[in-house]
């Protein structure tokens, strides 16, 4: 192993991990397994794949191609040598559009393309509800589809030719042959001639035998294509690449069709009280020709409006639906596109088979009610117990018109096992995702999984269906393609393989000789699990444990150059800096499957140390992991067991620190300002780079001693540490906003909240800060005063941390009072008391919202107030985390990492405006990192709003 390791380093250009995280977290993908492969490379070129693929022949090791890893059968996993080509090969070599194709490699993902196509209306046809991360490679492994194969079919419709890398390292193009050329490479020496012969053996001597061994359904990619390859010339030997799962080789160049995206599209929600009713409906629908038409049914609804991640999402529901389709039309124009629809619901009123038929026409409505059958997957899987929704039978397909009568026996099936099962997917084409609870824990229920399985593929049979119509075979149904397929098609299958791949190397143990489901299963918790006594409260989770089991490797976290989620991913596009990865670090230390089992070790703080802790993933991954709060608990065991540094302390302690500053700002700034002095706070790890905040003289708490209360209705404005000694006028600007529009504003005696204790793992000593400021806030709280916050880290970490720190109703009860400055301005726009007069003309904003009030609470309120200010244009930057981060911009270490971040997407679209455009943070780390790393100085939203203001302010004083 040494040997290969060496080998490896030296000739791979890329990146290669052979240590025991990085196998770690590449044994896992979104389904029910875990292998743990031996080693990992991460390719720069094609001819790093190839070299990767010879150095593992020469070795006897497996290869296993990967790609984003959202498969959820096993595909992408295996105990060889995992050759992830998500990160580098990601370049579009070319756009056709007169010809209709792109051609490119295999770590393009969907969503890149669709960007790049969409200016000229095209787009990929099949689109995956995981299109912001699943890469064309992996799309192509399992002939992926989606939400519009009714109108574009599957990647196997699509794939135009293939670049393929074989087993001994060859690159062999495979695209549409005619007879004649087909049958010259049948006459090629060596592996090539093999697959063309093999291909051609069964067109001669086995096509009725494997016409009628697959099931006449659009939705089948199980097996090979082998009825792709007995059809009359030409024929397109790609096609036998597209579901092959990486067991025939490794794509490197795919070329695909692209084709016109619709003009205008409009939705029917059609709402069911009886699920029978609704599938047999399906093909009355069919016949008014909808673009789409999906199932929702009410396991993924409640889990919906349990969900953070659909908050606001759900308001077109009517009702309590037991299923819902949604029908989508296309046309030309949107008055052509709003009759089909109309001339649909006056027919579906007729039937009067659905109790509510919403009609959307506008995009925001239609995008919620989108994001709720794309997070269908992950919804189910957010249940906080052992008994989870499990992927096994989860994309069965049949025909259209059968799928009432099919799903009502499979679900009588289980509702006779005594189990529940959640259903969404395309009904249109008969493909439905069911997801039976199951707890993998307990052996009857793998016992009951593996019956199941079979007897639901004899019901299948029964139906003329096929066990995948989406998702593939893996490790999760290739033992039943002999079954489904006949003993005879299934040993043509063999054959293929064998002539591709002669010694087994490509992803073994998948389509063909694979083991059973009970081999290799991940389960959820480890009855030897390390136990971990927490300082936070994880009682809503299921546990600790339970928490850091929520992940299912769905990848949400690796979209890219969207949301908030996950900024150091975004940044480096790298696996191991994905909230996946450290979830699954985390559980390997947990559960045993890592060599140490320390939870304080300092591998494991390797893999947590460029977590942002930008609570991102508490509300946009669909299982709401809450990485910012585990990394906070793992510091502090770390840093019990290993030491506070001197660095972590001052952050910690900034309070206490701020305070003396402010007794002489004007020294304490020159200081700061000295080379000598950056080169002292270097030598601790705070980045000479950067230029630390400025300190005031008159405090918001000195300045309020002095002001003269006016009557009015009380309100309690939030002083926290950076108002407080750095940037008091914001203070300011609030106080006189706020009384302008009639309030008693009242600011209570300066405590710290505690945030930068939580951040760096202090957490008995914020438990204390965050007690001292629940007695100072309680007089307020028992009045039930509305608390009003400027910095927004600070009034949601009340909001947000105070519960699951400080256990009882104190916390609660303070939390429930505690509004961010943008909510309570909205509020009063919504009740009309908003009544203030601006000056006139127009102004541009541009503006950037910080991470934890994107993540907690969106930054919709922040544009509606800046919206609602006479002349102003408002723009919101698509920039996620700046980078900065509270003190983690300051670390030395951390420095560059930060400014790449604040590079992908804030600083560049900051630097393009004007600079008459105002641009509007609330965030103290978002104005610093703006500052030092786009030369802009931004405003907070409430001195805007004062600077706007008709009337005079003192603003010499404000």
């Amino acid at each position: 192993m040494k040997a290969l390791i060496q080998e490896m380093k030296r000739s791979i250009e890329g990146d290669a991990y052979f240590d025991d995280i990085s196998k770690r977290i590449y044994s896992v993908d979104a389904s029910i397994f875990q292998i743990l492969p031996q080693g990992v490379v991460v390719p720069k070129s094609i001819d790093d794949i190839k070299r990767a693929v010879k150095i593992a022949a020469a070795y006897n090791i497996p290869v296993v191609a990967r790609g984003a890893a959202t498969g959820i059968t096993g595909a992408c996993i295996g105990e060889g040598l995992v050759i992830d080509t998500s990160k580098y090969l990601k370049k579009i070599h070319e756009v056709n559009y007169e010809e209709g194709y792109a051609l490119c490699e295999p770590g393009v993902i969907q969503d890149q393309l669709n960007a790049v196509l969409e200016p000229k209306g095209f787009c990929l046809g099949p689109d995956t509800s995981t299109g912001n991360r699943a890469t064309l490679g992996g799309m192509l492994a399992n002939n992926s589809a989606g939400a519009h194969s009714l109108r574009y079919g599957k990647m196997v419709d699509h794939v135009i030719s293939v670049k393929t890398i074989l087993a001994n390292a060859e690159t062999v193009e495979f695209t549409e042959e005619s007879e004649s050329t087909f049958n010259e490479k049948c006459k090629t020496p060596g592996v090539l001639g093999d697959i063309y012969n093999c291909i051609k053996d069964i067109r001669e001597n086995h096509s009725s035998a494997v016409d009628e061994a697959f099931p006449k359904i659009q939705r089948r990619v199980s097996g090979y294509n082998l009825d792709e390859m007995v059809k009359p010339f030409p024929i397109n030997m790609a096609k036998l690449l597209v579901g092959s799962e990486g067991t025939l080789g490794i794509a490197s160049l795919i070329k695909v069709k692209i084709s016109p995206k619709p003009a205008h599209t409009v939705l029917s929600v059609l709402h069911f009280n009886d699920f029978k009713a609704a599938l047999d409906d399906v093909q009355k629908i069919l016949d008014h020709e909808p673009f789409s038409l999906e199932l929702i049914d009410k396991h993924v609804i409640d889990m919906g409006r349990q969900s953070s991640t659909m908050k606001g999402q759900l308001d077109w529901l009517q009702g309590e639906p037991e299923l819902l389709l949604v029908a989508e039309f296309d046309a030309s124009t949107p008055g052509v596109a709003l009759k089909k629809q109309k001339d649909f619901a006056a027919h579906m009123e007729d039937e009067k088979h659905c109790y509510a038929n919403v009609l959307l026409a506008d995009k925001v409505s239609q995008n919620k009610v989108w994001k709720l059958r794309k997070a269908g997957l992950g919804l189910l899987m957010s249940k906080r117990s052992n008994e989870r929704a499990v992927a096994f039978l989860e994309d069965v397909a049949v025909a259209p018109n059968k799928l009432g009568s099919f799903l009502s026996e499979f679900k009588q099936y289980f509702d006779a096992a005594g189990k529940t099962a959640g259903f969404y997917g395309h009904a249109g084409v008969g493909c439905v995702h069911v997801r039976p609870m199951l707890d993998l824990s307990q052996q009857g229920d793998v016992d009951l999984m593996v019956k199941s399985m079979e007897d639901i593929a004899d019901l299948l049979k029964k139906y003329d269906g096929a066990l995948s119509g989406e998702h593939g075979d893996g490790l999760t149904r290739s033992w039943l393609n002999e079954k489904m397929f006949g003993e005879a098609v299934y040993s043509l299958f063999k054959n293929v393989k064998k002539a591709f791949d002669p010694s087994n190397q490509m992803n073994p143990g998948k389509i063909v000789d694979a083991p059973k489901p009970t081999n290799n299963l991940k389960v959820a918790q480890n009855q030897d699990a390390i136990s971990v006594n927490t300082e936070f409260d994880f009682s809503d989770e299921g546990g600790w444990n339970f928490a850091v089991d929520m992940c299912n490797s769905n990848g949400e976290c690796r979209r890219e150059n969207s949301g908030v989620m996950c900024p150091s991913f975004q940044a480096y596009g790298d696996e191991k800096h994905s909230t996946r990865a450290r979830a699954q670090s985390l559980q390997a230390v947990l559960n045993g499957g890592l060599a140490f089992r320390e939870f304080y070790s300092k591998e494991l703080h390797g893999v947590l140390d460029l977590c942002l802790e930008c609570k991102g993933c508490k509300t946009q991954c669909p299982s709401n992991v809450d990485m910012a709060k585990m990394k906070s608990e793992f510091l502090y065991h770390y840093q019990q067991k290993n030491g506070y540094s001197l660095r972590s302390r001052l952050f910690a302690q900034v309070s206490k620190s701020s305070k003396l500053a402010v007794k002489i700002p004007g020294i304490i700034n020159f200081a700061n300002s000295l080379s000598s002095v950056k080169w002292l706070y270097n030598r601790i790890g705070i980045s000479s780079k950067r230029d630390l905040p400025n300190f005031t003289r008159l405090t918001l708490s000195k300045w309020y001693s002095r002001q003269v209360k006016i009557p009015g209705k009380k309100v309690i404005l939030f002083n926290d540490t950076f108002t407080e000694h750095n940037n008091p006028k914001i203070g300011r600007a609030a106080y006189r906003v706020l009384q302008m529009l009639g309030f008693d504003v009242e600011i209570p005696p300066y405590v710290c909240c505690g945030r930068p204790m939580i951040s760096k793992g202090f957490l008995k000593e914020a438990k204390v800060q965050a007690r001292k400021l629940i007695n100072t806030l309680k007089p307020y709280v028992e009045r039930g005063e509305t608390i009003i916050g400027l910095e927004p880290s600070c009034i949601l970490t009340i909001a947000d941390d105070y519960p699951d720190l400080i256990p009882g109703e104190d916390a609660k009860k303070l939390a429930a009072c505690c509004i961010t400055i943008d909510d309570f301005i909205a509020e009063l726009i919504d009740n009309n008391e908003f009544d203030l007069e601006f000056l006139e003309g127009t102004r541009k904003v541009l503006l950037h919202s910080h991470c934890h009030q994107k993540s907690l609470n969106g930054s919709d309120t922040t544009m509606k107030v800046l919206s609602s200010l006479p002349g102003v244009e408002v723009s919101e930057i698509d920039s996620g985390c700046c980078g900065m981060a509270g003190s983690f911009g300051y670390e030395k270490e951390h420095y560059d990492f930060s400014m790449k971040i604040g590079e992908n997407r804030l600083f560049p679209e900051v630097r393009k405006a004007h600079y008459d455009t105002e641009i509007i943070s609330n965030g103290m780390s978002c104005r610093c990192q703006i500052s030092h790393g786009a030369q802009r100085n931004p405003a907070h939203l409430i001195e805007f709003i004062a600077q706007r203001l008709k009337a005079q302010l003192e603003r010499t004083q404000y």
